[in-house]
């Protein structure tokens, strides 16, 4: 991690949307691809994606991110995704 990115995890931390964007831009289509491969659906995929950096801005928020904010995205990605298909089979 970078200084500029340090600085952003820090605003981030501190509750700034705004830092927490630019720092988790290069991700957000990584982890839309990875969603819309294992749902197939465009709508779920982008649903999910967004409870992803969600859930990721209020652990950080909340100090329950350890350094590696990009580890701690993917992790939740694949979380998320095991949630959904846990409920899919409830309800089917």
């Amino acid at each position: 991690m970078n200084k500029h990115e340090g600085q952003l995890l820090k605003m981030a931390r501190k509750g700034s949307v705004k830092a927490f964007e630019e720092l988790t831009a290069p991700h957000q289509r990584i982890v839309y691809n990875y969603l819309l491969l294992n749902c197939a659906n465009e709508s779920e995929a982008c649903q999910l994606a967004q409870d992803v950096f969600v859930r990721v801005f209020e652990m950080l928020t909340s100090d329950a991110v350890d350094s590696d904010l990009f580890a701690c995205i993917y992790r939740t990605a694949v979380e998320v995704l095991r949630q959904q298909a846990g409920a899919s089979k409830m309800i089917s």
